[in-house]
Formats: C-alpha cells, sequence, structure tokens
C-alpha cells in the first residue's frame, strides 16, 4: 500500500505529463511547494520501487504501474469533488482541498458508490475528466482560450484550482458550460473582448485568466479541427494545500491505461 505522500506525487507528475510539461526536479518542487533535495530523495523512492522512470537531469515519467496508480487516485480525488458539489452543497472553489484529505482515506468502495450514485460522471465541477473504473479517460478535443481565434465557443473546463481565482470565473459567468463570442484578441498581451450567451455588455478578461480557461468551439468553428487539448503553457502555481503541506514534511482513441488512457467522448 502506497503511502499518500506518494500518492500527491504520483499526481503531480501525470497532470505534468497532461500538462506536456518536463517532470523536472525543480518543477515537481514548485507544484507541489516542496524542497528540491525531498523531490530527488523522492524520485529515487519511487523510481526503486517501480513508478518512476527517473534520469538526473532529464526529469522523471511513469512506469505503467506509476500511471495506473495516478489514475486511480486522481479518479477518487475528481469523484470526491463532485460529490462534494453536488451532494454536500460546497461551492466549487471548495471542494479541491477538501478532497485532497479525503481521497487518501476512502475505501475502493466508498468511490464505487460515489461514482454509481452521481450516475458515472466523467467531468469533475471545473469540468476536468475523471478516469472510469478502469483508468480510461475521454479525450479532450477543448482548445486553451488564449489560443483561440474569434468566434464562438463554450467552456470546457477551468485548470486553475485556486479558490480565489475560481471565485472570480464564477462571478464572470464563465463556469463549464457556458456559452460566450470571443469578439478580440488585444496585442501585446492585451486583454480578450468576448460577449457571453444573452448578454449585450462584453466581458475583459485578462491573459491569465484566458491560460486557465479551456474551450470548445460551437457555431462555424465546431466542424474546424483542433489538436487534442493543449495547455498554454501555464504557470504551475504551487498547491499549499495541506496534503502538500504534508509532502513537504514528509521530505477517438481507446488505449489501454499504459500512456494517456484516453478514450473519446461518448
Amino acid at each position: 500500500m502506497v503511502s499518500s505522500t506518494v500518492e500527491d506525487y504520483l499526481k503531480a507528475f501525470l497532470k505534468l505529463e497532461d500538462m506536456n510539461e518536463k517532470a523536472s526536479t525543480s518543477t515537481v518542487a514548485r507544484y507541489l511547494s516542496v524542497a528540491d533535495a525531498s523531490v530527488t530523495d523522492m524520485l529515487r523512492k519511487l523510481q526503486k520501487n517501480g513508478l518512476l522512470e527517473y534520469k538526473p537531469y532529464y526529469g522523471a515519467t511513469l512506469t505503467t504501474e506509476g500511471r495506473r496508480l495516478a489514475l486511480r487516485i486522481l479518479r477518487r480525488h475528481r469523484l470526491i469533488e463532485l460529490f462534494l458539489h453536488k451532494v454536500m452543497g460546497y461551492g466549487w472553489e471548495q471542494v479541491h482541498d477538501e478532497a485532497e484529505k479525503l481521497e487518501h482515506v476512502v475505501s475502493d468502495l466508498f468511490v464505487a458508490r460515489i461514482d454509481a450514485y452521481l450516475g458515472y460522471p466523467d467531468q469533475d465541477p471545473h469540468g476536468e475528466v475523471i478516469p472510469d473504473a478502469k483508468g480510461f479517460r475521454n479525450e479532450e478535443l477543448d482548445i486553451c482560450l488564449l489560443r483561440a481565434e474569434p468566434g464562438e465557443y463554450i467552456v470546457r473546463k477551468v485548470t486553475n484550482d485556486q479558490p480565489d481565482f475560481l471565485a472570480y470565473i464564477e462571478q464572470q459567468a464563465l463556469t463549464p458550460g457556458a456559452a460566450f463570442m470571443l469578439l478580440e484578441k488585444a496585442p501585446f498581451q492585451g486583454p480578450l473582448k468576448l460577449v457571453l450567451a444573452g448578454r449585450k455588455a462584453p466581458t475583459y478578461l485578462g491573459v491569465e485568466a484566458a491560460r486557465n480557461i479551456h474551450v470548445l468551439p460551437s457555431g462555424p468553428l465546431a466542424n474546424k479541427q483542433y489538436p487534442r487539448s493543449r495547455p498554454c503553457g501555464q504557470t504551475i502555481a504551487s498547491r499549499g494545500s495541506s496534503a502538500h503541506q504534508k509532502a513537504a514534511e514528509a521530505s477517438g482513441r481507446k488505449q489501454g491505461p499504459l500512456r494517456g488512457s484516453i478514450r473519446r467522448p461518448r
């Protein structure tokens, strides 16, 4: 049985992999808010246990078993978030830190019951994909709003889980499912101008906010071919949750859960 600290590290590696970020010592340390030396020690431990392939100065990648465990804890985290939001009445900005604590202690049976109770969902409150019980995930065909051209879109997911950012996005009515028209993007890192469906007044969104919102094209852009979901080079903010503080103290294709674990949307 792996420890909660190991699970946090594996989940971090999976997240960085999804972002196409190199899992270097410094990147992981920044993501988990721990010292570089702590990350180096953990990398060696995970490699010894067959969960990572690690080469100094080249970063680390998950092994088959490491990815399986990472997807398992990611599934737990996102199902718990959705349960807290839909059933327990938590705000979407409150669920992340609570799920960080619960994901390590609940049983597999509890997770399975949550999954069934919620109707086997495939998205968490932020629009992120929930792996199924076998470790498969729906292929994400969204694009980062910062890369989008003017046109009609629907918010697919929000990738920044910081409470103040989520509260701001909710205030702007740009939660998953929101439809809007992107009118223009100002040059030189200027704001994006958009109009939400049913409104006349425009909304102006800064570059950093747009970097953390992924969208699906609609209207005339719906049939345009885009590459599979790509990040916008997000700044990897430290998590600051109790789980990560604990880590610091501890010094269209259906593929199997080996690489990517993705399937096309139903």
